[in-house]
């Protein structure tokens, strides 16, 4: 059988105003709960008040243990009375008060205080001076001296300017073109054909103990090139030369020298190609490398360009 919607409405309005009635219930017991909380303390209050100025506690029921607290304080009241008997009397003290030292304007801010210590009276009478210090008169300054402005110094005259050095020289242009006959490995020269290839060449002993190759330009004696020894100290002792063996030796040619510098470097390698053939020598450069065909042809441009460069600095 079921519910029409009547009765459901019906079933919900009444559910509706128990929840309310409910509701309304609480409110109204809680609001006199807080009336009743309000009204019991004020009523305490003013029986303590009747009673003598009792404490009361409204937490503890009956306003709190009213006879054990009097009943403390008394207990105390008399303890405090038998210790005062008990103690000697002491003779009064005060408390020793300095005056301040300086004016308030003249304290540092940063001097922490110090409390005073209790010290009977008759000790501070008889011991110490008196707490208050008179401030002592500053002292009168002088007016310090007015001091006249020194007399200027007159201008320092500039220095002499000292003369200029000369200009440095240019260092002068220099070249060195070096060929070696160097003996085959294992083997040395000997003193006596090695002496008789040079004087065939047209070189003769000389100058620093060396050979030297000379020739006639302009009426004149002119050195084309040099040979010293490839060994240390690079000299030779004529005397000894044909009982002696040399492991090398070395041909250089200096510019500026001989007037025609490119066929003096000619000359001096086809001496060296024809001592080279003839002693079994093999023929290096500065470097110790080979001589081959390139290096005599770098050797040319070099004396060239040396000309060239010597050539421009005599016109300036």
């Amino acid at each position: 059988m079921g519910l029409n919607l009547e009765t459901l409405v019906g079933i919900l309005v009444i559910l509706i105003l128990l929840i309310m009635a409910d509701g309304l219930r609480r409110m109204l017991r809680e609001r006199n709960t807080r009336l009743r909380m309000k009204i019991e303390p004020r009523q305490h209050r003013e029986d303590a008040e009747a009673g003598g100025g009792d404490r009361f506690n409204p937490e503890l029921p009956s306003g709190g243990a009213r006879v054990v607290q009097r009943i403390l304080e008394q207990r105390a009241a008399a303890e405090e009375e038998a210790r005062e008997r008990e103690q000697p009397e002491r003779p009064a003290f005060r408390a020793a008060t300095q005056q301040p030292l300086f004016e308030a304007d003249d304290e540092p801010d940063d001097v922490p205080e110090v409390p005073a210590r209790a010290v009977p009276q008759d000790d501070i009478e008889d011991d110490l001076p008196p707490m208050r210090a008179e401030r002592e008169p500053a002292p009168v300054r002088e007016p310090a001296p007015v001091r006249e402005p020194a007399p200027a110094k007159p201008a320092a005259r500039p220095a002499a300017r000292r003369p200029e050095p000369p200009p440095r020289a240019e260092p002068a242009l220099l070249e060195v073109i070096v060929v070696h006959l160097i003996a085959p490995r294992g083997h040395r020269f000997d003193g006596r054909e090695l002496l008789q290839e040079l004087l065939e060449s047209g070189m003769r002993f000389g100058e620093m103990n060396i050979f030297h190759c000379h020739r006639q330009e302009q009426g004149e004696d002119v050195l084309q090139f040099s040979m010293a020894n490839a060994v240390e100290p690079g000299t030779f002792d004529i005397d000894e030369m044909d009982r002696e063996q040399f492991a090398g030796t070395t041909f250089f040619l200096k510019l500026p020298g001989p007037g025609r510098p490119l066929a003096a470097l000619d000359r001096m390698l086809d001496t060296v190609r024809t001592l080279a053939e003839r002693l079994g020598g093999e023929l290096k450069d500065e470097q110790r490398s080979v001589l081959t065909p390139q290096n005599m042809e770098h050797m040319r441009q070099r004396v060239q360009e040396f000309e060239r460069r010597l050539h421009l600095k005599e016109q300036h």
